[in-house]
């Protein structure tokens, strides 16, 4: 269920970040560039609560991580010189 789901996922934000209306509400085609890191997040994640047994609380997991918070701070980054620039 953990590879569906996490496919499905990735599969879901790729279409998000290329369908007409998100370049049309956000006005570029370059969203794609935040694939890489939502990529990292899921795949970090999952490397947390699988191999180190870290699950349990996904949000304190987000804040505690420094290699996850780096790549949140750097998605949202992204995505904003993205949108505004």
């Amino acid at each position: 269920m953990i590879a569906v789901v996490t496919a499905s996922t990735v599969i879901s934000y790729c279409l998000y970040t290329i369908s007409s209306e998100t370049i049309e509400k956000f006005g570029t085609r370059n969203l794609i560039f935040t694939v890489p890191f939502v990529l990292y997040g899921i795949f970090r994640y999952l490397y947390l609560v699988h191999q180190k047994n870290e699950g349990g609380s996904p949000e304190l997991l987000i804040i505690t991580d420094k290699p996850l918070l780096i790549d949140v701070f750097l998605w949202i980054a992204t995505a904003i010189l993205i949108i505004y620039i």
